[in-house]
């Protein structure tokens, strides 16, 4: 059993390392994980706030374009948010897997994240590029990343907060966009104009970034569950609905000439019976890796069912086609399997082959490969033999 396992696992490893790594999915990660890149980013955007801040502080030619005392506030208010950002970083990377910590935490750092944002917003102007930018960037990385209810409860109040500012300055009882002297002619103040596209920068990059991974890790997983489910789970060759598919391509392609190889475990009830269920898994896993080995990298294998396997060899001729059964016949009957007393299980298997034709649909060539296996059964097991077509439509001659 631990061996079917080990094999399992090895096959299931190699397949998730070649297509994607699961746990590293972004939308995937634990919802503190998740938390501690919110918190990041907020990082980022407060970093950029406090090097504007510095700037204008230390260039009094526009003064005259802001508030300057409203500077200083800025900068203490703006180094405040990125301490608190920053530590909250070390309970959401300490506490992951608590379940209370995963109740509450995210609560309190999407909020904290969510009004420090608000209060820039308000300062720059509500209304302003910027903010807009932000608003729905963020929603939509919030959306995606976090559960809804967490998301609306806290962008609604967010929301109402911002409509009463954009009401009130509207009315005149508070000002618009208090950080800059605009008096009203945004477009005129090349100093607000290109401080709004300074906001903008960093959070249109950082959203964009975060939309390129989600999107680019959406499309590998949605790549590797088609993958996933053209593949038997327990051999990890292709299964009978990707095999009828290979066929159907094949018969309309302008492949020369393909052959079909059935073969059929012999005796294989035997097995489950004599020696445990987990003992033919483990037959038909080593089986599949043996069929595998043999095949050439234009060949297709798959498991037909129970304990059924399919081989398609593409512009293979019927002494190709004896050759490669032959080959995968005598890897079989070697095999080492034990069962759990240490004994030998005899492992063999009997093969059936049929070469396409212009005139015969897939599914009579199936027909054809499946009676060379049963003439293969009926005369011994554990032997290849080929469907020749006969001229003479009510004979049915093997080789």
């Amino acid at each position: 059993m631990k061996q079917i396992r080990g094999l399992l696992a090895k096959i299931l490893r190699l397949r998730i390392k070649k297509y994607l790594i699961e746990d590293e999915v972004v939308i995937n990660w634990g919802i503190l994980k998740k938390c501690i890149l919110m918190l990041v980013l907020g990082c980022i955007v407060h970093l950029s706030w406090l090097s504007w801040d510095l700037f204008v502080l230390f260039h009094p030619e526009y003064w005259q374009y802001v508030q300057i005392k409203l500077i200083r506030l800025q900068l203490i208010l703006d180094s405040s948010f990125l301490l608190i950002l920053l530590a909250l970083i070390y309970p959401c990377y300490k506490w992951q897997g608590h379940a209370r910590a995963e109740r509450y935490l995210p609560h309190l750092t999407v909020g904290v994240f969510v009004i420090s944002l608000c209060r820039d917003a308000y300062v720059v102007g509500v209304m302003s590029p910027v903010s807009t930018l932000a608003c729905v960037c963020l929603m939509t990385v919030g959306l995606v990343l976090f559960h809804r209810a967490l998301i609306y409860s806290i962008l609604i109040p967010a929301f109402l907060f911002l409509a009463v500012c954009t009401y009130l300055s509207f009315r005149h009882q508070i000002p618009y966009s208090p950080l800059f002297n605009i008096q009203g002619k945004f477009f005129d103040n090349g100093f607000w104009l290109g401080s709004m596209l300074y906001f903008m920068l960093p959070i249109l990059a950082i959203c964009t970034m975060l939309f390129e991974i989600l999107l680019s890790q959406w499309r590998h997983r949605e790549r590797l569950i088609q993958h996933l489910s053209q593949l038997d789970p327990l051999t990890s060759l292709f299964n009978r609905r990707s095999i009828n598919q290979c066929l159907e391509k094949l018969n309309h392609s302008a492949c020369l000439s393909y052959a079909l190889v059935l073969l059929d475990l012999d005796h294989f009830k035997k097995i489950n019976d004599q020696y445990g269920h987990h003992k033919g898994d483990e037959t038909l896993i080593k089986v599949s890796a043996v069929l595998s080995q043999q095949l050439r990298k234009s060949d297709v294998g798959g498991r037909f069912g129970g304990e059924e396997f399919i081989l398609v060899l593409k512009d293979t001729n019927i002494e190709m086609a004896q050759q490669i059964a032959e080959r995968c016949r005598l890897a079989i009957q070697q095999l080492e399997i034990q069962s759990d007393e240490g004994t030998k299980i005899p492992v063999t298997a009997s093969f059936g082959i049929a070469i396409s034709q212009a005139e015969l649909r897939p599914q009579q060539l199936l027909s054809q490969a499946d009676r060379a296996l049963y003439q293969a059964k009926a005369r011994g097991r554990n032997q290849v033999r080929a469907y020749i077509t006969s001229t003479q439509p009510e004979l049915e001659l093997y080789s």
